[in-house]
């Protein structure tokens, strides 16, 4: 079992493989969990997080492929944790933590 946290970096489908192609593979930041409203920037709409799924983000938003684009994600799907970047060099180090507090509400 894998306990996830608000902003935590998560490998998902089979070793961070895409919700939509399993040969595709995803790193994504946790943005919302089950009972979360999330607020989308650019639509304005407002999605509640089913029960047994999470919302993931990537950390550019104008060229990342993510919740925004396939909805909110099984959390089985969810397979690791990042913690640290190794590649490029020019970026190893750790990942930081950032939550969206503008972004999220657990009640409606």
């Amino acid at each position: 079992m894998i306990f996830i946290l608000l902003s935590d970096v998560a490998l998902f489908v089979s070793f961070c493989s895409s919700p939509i192609n399993h040969k595709e593979k995803y790193v994504k930041r946790i943005i919302g969990l089950p009972g979360d409203w999330i607020g989308t920037p650019y639509s304005h709409d407002v999605v509640k997080i089913p029960q047994g799924h999470c919302w993931v983000e990537g950390d550019d938003p104008s060229f990342s492929m993510d919740s925004r684009s396939f909805g909110p994600i099984p959390l089985g799907l969810i397979n690791g944790r990042v913690t640290h970047i190794v590649w490029p060099p020019r970026r190893v180090g750790k990942v930081d933590r950032r939550i969206a507090t503008d972004r999220i509400s657990s009640s409606a």
